[in-house]
């Protein structure tokens, strides 16, 4: 009996073996028939098989097959869809090409890559936009922009009008990872916030994930964004650009050689002529401004196999506002990239890149003039693996390390008459590694898992001089006991955890669905800024050790449902999350130039929840969204210090707290190619502190502050239309242009972008301030050649 179990053992481990032997890879890239660009997200079914997957981010697919020739359906979303026949006998590599079957003329949509995958995708708490129809969205002065587009939607807000940077679900603006190409950016807006620091000219594809995203990313703890820009077409040379009332866009891309594509864009801006037009008393009167931006992109694809890439990027700002001050600010990214298939069903990809923003301040009044200028630098390295497993079972894992120095502020006397006094604080240095392994496993056609576990480290890096406090009282200069001078390279304090996450969806009927989401991570770099909105003063510090990690769980739960052959989707997601190790602020604390800055810095514990309702209608001549949120943003103060508790050490709203969000955007395709959009925006208005009496110092009277965001801006409402109208009659025409005709803020409401108090004469005079209080129209013309 034993020998007989031993044989049948043996006999079906060889049958295995040869099962397993038989079986062959077929892989490679689907990509646009027009711009040889990858299609991301495109389902691929073989016929004769059953076995199917989807492309990944560059386009790429892997499906394991037994020798034989086979018909495989090719779909994705606004594509025609194909079946081209292949005979597999061996492992293999193929690109297959769709022809686009749409003329592209709808305004922004939020949309998943597949009509129904918003139901049948495990991840949740994204958003995608389709970047190629931004140039019909109704926008202050005309000019496309992609954050502008991302703060219509639920879960995303900014601090108010000209803002730079987003909030999202509560969280701070220095909390969302925003990568181009891979790589950081450390600012995100033109002109304080007007306008995305990057043309959607150049860019391929923006998806939001609103704190759910993959273990492969870490290193902040609100939301991921990642941006990529376009590949040269490998057809033939373009040439497009675009003209709006304050700048000019020009793109030019096409083949050097074989493999070997260019894109470079530039632009330029003009507002001075415009900002002199606004009504006397805005604050954009007296201001005076300028900008430019440029992007290069070098793709190079010997094979299916292989593609490398060079993307880089510069920005440079300069602004005046009324009065003596100037400031200006550049980014710089660069980022190179090899991504190769070493096997029939494994990828590599390895990323080196750089990414640096620095700014300036200079005084400009007699006898105190002065230059103030700050930095950060990033320099990192990382490698991503991709294991695909019998076509349910994906792996993928990697490693990365980052280098940060960061100069918080460097003042320097300019003129030969100032009388202002140098003053360098001491550099930080600091290096950040991270591991991680992540999965997707459908279980069930009703159940698919996805898992991952990140761990990561942190070590803030000498020279520097650290101060020792008095633990009996407050840090005060006055309480320093004594200094340690740590050398060059030396370790000062150490971080790190596990960053679990895991996400789960079942499918409860093939147009409803039910997905679960739990998150953990962390971020070990700060922004320091007492202000609700980016400033150029404002400034990057690394943890050190009074200023711990930012620790943050996100737990979240979302129903998908689809109506009407997914004419309309439904979405609605509620969360909880919960923040260790925020940086707040004592009151009347100074951050500029402080030498001890952990004296004003104070840490915090901060809570957000909220519910999101999302209902589009993707299908027929009127389509649109209407997007919903109730969201809580609070924080707490709690030491053993009663002088140093904010609020008595009671949760109170953050800077970013807007309990209602409501966005409402339409879209009427009309005859001729003529497109009539609108867009209504609503919003709680955001915290402030308000005096709540006065007392009498030193013989005079003084405003008493006592609770810190207990009053709250009046609340923002604002609505924009526009008309557009599309040249092109096929989608086969190549040269064509479209004109935008925009309104913004239609009926001219002076939403309030702050409210300040001054005290004059026995009396408190209580002023606000609007950046646009008034209509401002728009005229904007794309071309494409």
């Amino acid at each position: 009996m034993l020998n007989r179990y031993l044989f049948c053992s043996v006999f079906l481990l060889l049958s295995f073996q040869e099962l397993i032997a038989q079986r062959v890879t077929l892989s490679g890239t689907v990509m646009r028939a027009d711009t040889a660009l990858p299609v991301v997200g495109a389902s691929l079914f073989v016929v004769e098989s059953g076995a199917g997957t989807t492309t990944d981010e560059q386009g790429r697919f892997t499906v394991s097959l037994r020798p034989g020739s086979y018909h495989i359906n090719l779909s994705a979303v606004g594509f025609k869809s194909d079946r081209p026949f292949i005979v597999v006998n061996a492992n293999r590599t193929a690109v297959f090409r769709l022809i686009s079957q749409t003329f592209e003329l709808d305004e922004v949509e939020v949309r998943e890559r597949r009509a129904d995958q918003n139901v049948k995708d495990i991840r949740m708490s994204q958003i995608q936009l389709d970047v190629r129809q931004l140039k019909k969205m109704p926008v202050v002065l005309g000019e496309p922009d992609i954050l502008k587009a991302l703060t219509l939607q639920a879960g995303v807000s900014t601090a108010g009008e000209g803002a730079g940077g987003f909030n999202v679900r509560g969280g701070r603006t220095d909390q969302n990872l925003v990568l181009l190409d891979g790589a950081p950016m450390y600012n995100t807006s033109h002109l304080l916030g007007f306008y995305t620091n990057v043309s959607s000219d150049v860019v391929q594809d923006v998806n939001l994930y609103k704190g759910s995203f993959s273990s492969q990313y870490g290193g902040r703890i609100s939301s991921l964004l990642l941006v990529n820009t376009r590949a040269g077409n490998s057809e033939r040379w373009r040439l497009s650009g675009g003209i709006s009332p304050i700048s000019g866009r020009v793109v030019v891309d096409g083949p050097i050689a074989k493999g070997l594509t260019l894109m470079a864009a530039g632009r330029v801006a003009y507002p001075n002529w415009i900002l002199k037009s606004f009504p006397e008393r805005s604050a954009a009167k007296e201001s005076r401004a300028f900008f430019y931006d440029g992007n290069l992109k070098l793709n190079y694809s010997p094979n299916a196999a292989n593609t490398f890439s060079l993307s880089a990027y510069r920005s440079v700002d300069h602004f005046k506002f009324p009065g003596d001050t100037t400031y200006g600010w550049q980014s710089n990214v660069v980022s190179g990239r090899w991504s190769g298939l070493l096997s029939r069903n494994l990828q590599l990809n390895i990323n080196a890149l750089y990414s640096g923003y620095q700014y300036h301040v200079d005084g400009e009044t007699e006898g105190y003039t002065f230059r103030l200028t700050s930095y950060i630098q990033h320099r990192e390295a990382k490698a991503d693996l991709f294991y695909t497993l019998f076509d349910k079972h994906k792996l993928q894992l990697g490693v990365n390390g980052i280098l940060y120095k960061i100069q918080k502020g460097d003042q320097e006397p300019t003129g030969a008459n100032s009388s202002i006094n140098p003053k360098r604080l001491e550099p930080e240095n600091a290096r950040e590694l991270g591991a991680y392994v992540n999965t997707e496993w459908i279980l069930t056609p009703a159940i698919t898992l996805q898992a991952g576990l990140r761990y990561s480290s942190f070590s803030q890096l000498g020279p520097q001089t650290v101060y020792r406090y008095a633990g009996q009282a407050p840090r005060t200069p006055e309480t320093v006991l004594d200094s340690t001078v740590y050398g060059d390279g030396k370790t000062i304090q150490t971080y790190g955890g596990w960053e679990p996450r895991l996400g789960l969806r079942m499918q409860l009927a093939s147009d409803l669905s039910i997905k679960l989401n739990y998150s953990r991570n962390r971020q070990y770099i700060h922004l320091i800024s007492n202000t609700t909105a980016i400033t150029p003063s404002d400034f990057w510090k690394v943890s050190d050790s009074y200023v711990p990690a930012q620790v943050a769980d996100q737990l979240a739960i979302g129903l998908f449902k689809n109506l009407n052959d997914n004419a309309i989707e439904l979405a609605i997601e509620g969360y909880y999350k919960n923040i260790d190790n925020l940086v707040e602020y004592r009151n009347g604390a100074t951050l500029l130039l402080n030498e001890r800055l952990e004296t004003d810095l104070l840490r915090a514990h901060g809570k957000a929840y909220g519910v999101e309702l999302s209902v589009a209608k993707n299908k027929g001549k009127l389509t649109g969204q209407f997007n919903y949120s109730y969201a809580r943003s609070l924080v707490a103060v709690q030491t053993a210090f009663s002088e140093l508790q904010v609020n008595q050490g009671a949760f109170y709203p953050s800077n970013f707290d807007k309990p209602h969000n409501l966005n409402v955007q339409t879209r009427l395709a009309m005859r001729y190619n003529w497109t009539f959009t609108t867009n209504f925006v609503y919003s709680t208005g955001v915290p402030a502190t308000y005096p709540d009496g006065q007392y009498v110092f030193a013989n005079q009277p003084t405003l008493n502050y006592s609770k810190r965001n207990a009053d709250r801006v009046q609340d923002y409402h604002r609505l924009d239309m526009a008309f557009s109208k599309d040249t092109r009659l096929s989608n086969r025409q190549t040269r064509y242009s479209i004109w935008t005709i925009g309104i913004y803020n239609v009926y001219a409401r002076k939403n309030p972008y702050s409210v300040y108090f001054n005290r004059s004469n026995a009396r408190t005079d209580a002023y606000r301030l609007a950046v646009f209080g008034t209509i401002i129209p728009s005229v904007t013309y794309n071309f494409n050649f």
